[in-house]
């Protein structure tokens, strides 16, 4: 099966990562993007913080970290 994204310009680093991230996901093809002049590339968290929903969560998270609640976990290679 083959789904095909139409993911705008400043986002297809993000989704690049993301779907890599899934390790069920293979790209038989991979494809060089090409950057846009114009396109300013947007970071992960600035991405988070344009939707409320997701900057609260941000938020929420932060808070965590600095109380010291966190978990840490080793990932295996």
């Amino acid at each position: 099966m083959e789904i095909v994204f139409d993911v705008p310009a400043d986002r297809v680093a993000f989704m690049l990562e993301m779907l890599s991230s899934i390790n069920y996901v293979k790209n038989p093809r991979p494809r060089r993007v090409r950057k846009s002049a114009d396109v300013k590339e947007q970071d992960t968290t600035e991405y988070l913080l344009s939707s409320e929903a997701n900057a609260e969560s941000l938020r929420r998270s932060i808070a965590q970290l600095r109380r010291g609640e966190v978990v840490q976990v080793e990932i295996a290679d």
